[in-house]
């Protein structure tokens, strides 16, 4: 069998967020109807899927990021040069702008997102670099 790609790794991690989701649900709507032993047995099939899902994200982010390296660098690169002239900014909308990057990375580091953590990270950079407008 072929390796999975991070795309369909996070595909993936979609469906099985889905499925996850609908048998949380199910056991929510039909607790009334279920025995105490196929509550908790419907209970730990929910949270496994959930588990599948999230290792599915978090392997599909590793992947997308294919050198951890080249993009931690990335980020202490252009964060050194925001920590030593980000004061010296003279206009308002542009610290705005690159704090709000700054929060919109950290977001998708927290989201495991890993298309969001690719863009967060060339939002950052895009932001500094750009041109006092």
């Amino acid at each position: 069998m072929p390796k999975l790609n991070s795309q369909q790794l996070s595909d993936l991690g979609d469906s099985f967020l889905a499925f996850a989701q609908a048998v949380g649900n199910y056991r929510m709507e039909n607790s009334g109807l279920l025995t105490k032993a196929q509550n908790q047995q419907i209970k730990d099939f929910h949270w496994t899927l959930l588990h599948y899902a999230d290792n599915m994200f978090t392997t599909s982010a590793k992947l997308i990021i294919e050198d951890v390296e080249a993009s931690l660098e990335t980020i202490r690169d252009v964060t050194g040069q925001i920590n030593q002239t980000y004061h010296n900014l003279r206009k308002v909308q542009k610290a705005i702008v690159v704090a709000a990057a700054g929060v919109t990375l950290g977001a998708a580091i927290f989201s495991k997102n890993p298309q969001a953590i690719v863009d967060g990270i060339a939002e950052l950079v895009n932001s500094w670099k750009a041109e006092d407008e």
